[in-house]
This record gives structure tokens, C-alpha cells and sequence, in this order.
């Protein structure tokens, strides 16, 4: 038996803040001196993983201490260290990038090594080698953020479409603007503030809409002639529904993935709004004039890292890192992002 001794940040509940503790993982050895892992698991050696709200608002999500340190963290790249029987197609060595869902773990992206479990059948967690195109601390920007922006268009056949985006400048709503551009949206009408209108046009955005006036009022100028196909939502509000019906073409498609509400609490962004929830099973029991879903990246979409390589690969998606912190600046990158400053990914630098 061997020991594999580690730091990582952890918390005991929301009351309790975070702190960087020492683990170890334990594993046999086989004869050349390899962990023997679980089978259908990869040990990873974390080099970056990248910060979203969803990290540190899970935090709040636990009132009550627990008797084991809980981690924090999503995105990740680094290095396989470790494989278990029953996994193909990588080897000791590989780079690797990658979403652990986290779902039901202690664990998190935020520490020097990370076990994963391949086969994980609930919000599973998906891992791909790194693109030779890309550096490891572009690889652990995008995988959640792209992978939702992915599932937000999932199914639907945006090509000549006329799409309005809400909040096109958010971290999700870039990559909206990039997709839709590169699988040839014929109008793509973005929400956003003034300042980030020009950054908005860059990545594909035909016409913009300023957030800070009346969004409804821009929206039905902007369906005097056609209405929308599609509503991806990226910022939250109710303001267009009781005009819904002149905004959106009957048949189209409203997908959210904060509802009702701009600023999301934890609760409601891993369930939505009750609004947000009632829509949603009046729209599967087809009482709607059009399909309204509550997106939330997990296992409904398994596989999509993989597409989304090709999108990075091929130049048609840009990566964004506003900041690259040191593993002890954590506390420091969550209160940056909590301004609301940040243009692009904050990057925790782990090894």
C-alpha cells in the first residue's frame, strides 16, 4: 500500500471558510512501482482548474458542517497519472482537460490530484486530451461554460434561424454568440451593456440590444417585421413573457439557464425558479405555443467535450481568461468574480 499525500481547498459548510488541508489517497502498487486504481478510473495530477459561480455558490448550499472536508471546483487540466483496468483510449502521461460533475463527491477541481470516475452514470463527468492547439490553462477555461453554451443549442437547427441572446457578454452567452455564428444563424440579436457591445459584434452578434433600457421595448422593435426563433437566455428576467407570443414564433424555442430571476441563488440555479419550474412542465405537456427549458449541463448531453474540442480546434470559438491566480489566491479569485468585472475565466493555477 502506498500513500499519495496532497493539498486541496475544502470547507466543512457554509458557515466555515474555505481552507487549503492536506489529504492522501491510499493505493497497492503494482510491480514497476503504478497506483492500482479502481477499475473505470483515471488519477489526474491537476496543473489548472478554472472558477464559476456554481463553485462556490454550492458553499451556500450547506447549512450543516459535515464530517468530511468537502472540495470545490469543476474545470480542471493536468496530467494522468494513474489509470484503472477498464479504461481506453488514454495512457500515463496523457494532458488531459475535463468537467467533474462533482455530484454526490467530497471532491473538487481545486486540488493537486483528482480521481475520476469514467462510468459515473448521474451528472456524468467527462474527460478528452488536451488539443495541441490549446495551452492547459486554456483547456480548463471552457468546459463548463462552453458545454453549457452547447447544450443550450442542443437540437435545434439554428441555420438562417433569428436568435435573441440575453446577456450575450456573460461567460456562457460568448460562446451562444460563437456557436450560432459558426453553424450559420441568419440574426443573431444580443442583449448586453454598452461597453461590451463591440466585443459582442466581434464574436458574431448581427444587431445589440442595451440591457440597461427597456429590454421589452428593443424586442418589439425588433419583431415589427419577424419574430424570434429562438430566446437563449443567459441573464434571467420575466420582463418579455406577457408578450411572448409577439416576440417568439409559434413553435420556437425559449431555453434558460437562470429563469426568473437575473441574480440566481444556489437553489434556484440547480432547480430554477418555481416559475421557471411550472413553465417547464407546462411546456412538456405541450400547453405552450413553445418549447421552454431549464438547462443545467450534467448527463442529458453525454459526449459533448469531445464536439466542443473540435469548435476550439478548428479557431471558430475564442477562450477567454481575464486572470491566472496561485493556488493559495482562491479566496481573493471569488471575491473578484462576485464584482461582476471579470472578462473572461478565472484560472487557478494548481501545479
Amino acid at each position: 500500500m502506498k500513500e499519495l499525500h496532497y493539498q486541496r481547498w475544502t470547507y466543512k459548510s457554509s458557515r466555515t471558510p474555505l481552507r487549503i488541508t492536506s489529504d492522501k489517497l491510499k493505493f497497492l502498487i503494482d510491480r514497476s512501482g503504478y497506483f492500482l486504481i479502481p477499475s473505470n478510473s483515471i488519477l489526474v495530477k491537476i496543473h489548472y482548474a478554472s472558477l464559476n459561480p456554481i463553485d462556490y455558490k454550492l458553499k451556500d448550499m450547506a447549512p450543516f458542517p459535515s464530517f468530511r472536508d468537502k472540495g470545490m471546483g469543476k474545470d480542471f487540466s493536468g496530467e494522468i497519472i494513474a489509470l484503472g483496468c477498464n479504461v481506453e483510449n488514454f495512457k500515463v502521461g496523457d494532458l488531459v482537460q475535463g468537467f467533474y460533475s462533482g455530484f454526490l463527491s467530497r471532491d473538487g477541481t481545486f486540488s493537486e490530484y483528482l480521481l475520476i470516475n469514467t462510468k459515473r452514470c448521474l451528472f456524468k463527468n467527462e474527460i478528452a486530451k488536451v488539443p495541441q492547439s490549446i495551452s492547459l490553462q486554456e483547456a480548463a477555461a471552457w468546459p463548463l461554460v462552453l458545454g453549457t453554451a452547447m447544450l443550450m443549442l442542443d437540437k435545434l437547427p439554428v441555420r438562417n434561424k433569428k436568435v435573441l441572446v440575453l446577456g450575450g457578454a456573460t461567460s456562457v452567452g460568448r460562446y451562444v454568440i460563437q456557436l450560432l455564428k459558426s453553424d450559420g444563424a441568419g440574426e443573431i440579436v444580443v442583449s448586453c451593456s454598452p461597453r461590451s457591445q463591440e466585443l459582442v459584434k466581434d464574436l458574431g452578434a448581427t444587431k445589440t440590444i442595451n440591457y440597461r433600457e427597456s429590454v421589452l421595448n428593443q424586442v418589439l422593435e425588433n419583431t415589427t417585421d419577424e419574430r424570434f426563433d429562438y430566446i437563449i437566455d443567459c441573464w434571467g428576467g420575466k420582463e418579455l413573457f406577457p408578450n411572448i407570443k409577439e416576440i417568439l414564433t409559434k413553435g420556437g424555442a425559449y431555453h434558460t439557464i437562470v429563469g426568473d430571476k437575473p441574480v440566481s441563488t444556489p437553489i434556484t440555479l440547480l432547480l430554477g425558479t418555481p416559475t421557471t419550474i411550472l413553465r417547464s412542465i407546462t411546456s412538456s405537456l405541450h400547453l405552450l405555443d413553445y418549447s421552454y427549458r431549464y438547462v443545467l449541463l450534467g448527463n442529458k448531453n453525454p459526449g459533448w467535450i469531445t464536439k466542443a474540442q473540435q469548435y476550439v480546434a478548428s479557431g471558430k470559438v475564442k477562450i477567454f481568461i481575464d486572470k491566472v491566480y496561485a493556488f493559495d489566491e482562491l479566496p481573493e479569485a471569488i471575491a473578484y468574480i462576485e464584482t461582476g468585472q471579470a472578462q473572461g475565466k478565472l484560472v487557478i493555477q494548481v501545479n
